[in-house]
């Protein structure tokens, strides 16, 4: 019998799944695919264009109640979904084994202060392993924005610098707390230089990954949850 894997996708348009047609090739769709194979996925997806650190933020303190706290313990659905297009409705307060989190980019273009970034970020580790009680949080590295090829220059330097000041900030944050991790994804030797490689996991607007993209983002998060929950959700569903 399969482990139950309770899952948490949340951030900005990339989460969302923005550059591809359907959420089946996203990062849900791709990450409920490969997860399936070992564990019973129920999961949530909670994602919008344009969301920053500050959005995720409010909308995980903005969390309802759950009435019947073993209503998902015992549920046997496989996709328990909620649109990307009801970020602002209140996320049911439960818990999550694994949350995803893709932020960062929102608040590069949006010029967030590295002390909001911080204090952000810091209330999102805290609030998803309090109230949510995740046993994995997954905070996806910001990407190459200085290989954007939808920004102009010199603006594609500048958004690229921060997002690198942004990025280390949030590497030394994540070090303070237990199975708090940044992913950093390594792309495929598919080119000829770093920039080539990244132009091959990006979608027309220059902006979002494409379908290869997602893969690629899934697969290492997929790597790191069989890496580091097995023996927790193996536990987890003995329990009671």
């Amino acid at each position: 019998m399969k482990a139950p894997l309770a899952l948490l996708i949340a951030g900005d348009s990339a989460a969302a799944g923005v550059g591809v047609s359907t959420q089946e090739q996203a990062l849900s769709g791709w990450l409920i695919n490969s997860l399936s194979e070992n564990f019973c996925v129920n999961w949530e997806l909670k994602a919008k264009t344009g969301v920053n650190s500050t959005d995720l933020l409010s909308m995980l303190q903005r969390a309802k109640p759950n009435l019947d706290p073993t209503y998902y313990a015992n549920s046997t659905s496989l996709s328990t979904i909620t649109s990307t297009h009801s970020f602002d409705t209140p996320l049911q307060c439960r818990s999550f084994d694994v949350a995803v989190i893709s932020i960062g980019v929102n608040d590069v273009t949006g010029f967030t202060s590295w002390r909001r970034w911080r204090s952000n970020v810091t209330q999102i580790i805290e609030i998803l392993k309090a109230r949510y009680q995740c046993r994995l949080v997954v905070f996806t590295a910001l990407p190459p924005m200085h290989e954007f090829p939808a920004l102009p220059q010199p603006l594609r330097w500048v958004l690229g610098q921060r997002a690198k000041y942004l990025n280390t900030a949030l590497l030394k944050l994540v070090n303070k707390y237990h199975e708090v991790n940044v992913l950093t994804l390594t792309l495929n030797p598919i080119g000829n230089d770093q920039s080539d490689n990244t132009l091959k996991y990006m979608a027309e607007d220059g902006f979002h990954p494409q379908v290869a993209g997602y893969q690629l983002w899934s697969n290492a998060v997929v790597k790191l949850v069989n890496e580091e929950l097995d023996e927790l959700v193996g536990k987890n569903s003995n329990v009671g």
